[in-house]
């Protein structure tokens, strides 16, 4: 079962919105300044494993420096993390798609390419 969570990182002043599959795995996150709101990640894992797939050097430095990168690690004690939280589905595609248009695209379609 998928879920969805928010937590805010103090020490970074950012508050972090992850998708995560049934066994923690980050499938999708989004990093959002604290300060004024701004996305500063948005990066998916399926798009990340498929530019690392085909060997595309360029394309994934320009993505990482677009996007970011998901965490590495499961999602593994996030209940004690500072104002964490579960969220909806349609509040982390709210986030999400308004990061992706922040940075830079609209957030890709699942199957195609950058």
């Amino acid at each position: 079962m998928v879920m969805w969570i928010r937590t805010y990182d103090e020490a970074l002043d950012l508050w972090r919105y992850f998708e995560g599959d049934d066994e923690g795995w980050v499938l999708r996150q989004v990093d959002v300044r604290g300060d004024d709101g701004t996305p500063v990640t948005a990066a998916s894992l399926e798009e990340v494993l498929r530019y690392q797939e085909r060997a595309d050097i360029a394309t994934m430095s320009r993505y990482e420096q677009r996007y970011g990168l998901v965490s590495e690690g499961k999602l593994i004690g996030w209940e004690e993390a500072p104002r964490a939280g579960a969220i909806s589905a349609d509040e982390f595609e709210r986030v999400w798609l308004d990061a992706r248009l922040t940075l830079g695209a609209t957030a890709p379609r699942r199957g195609t390419h950058e």
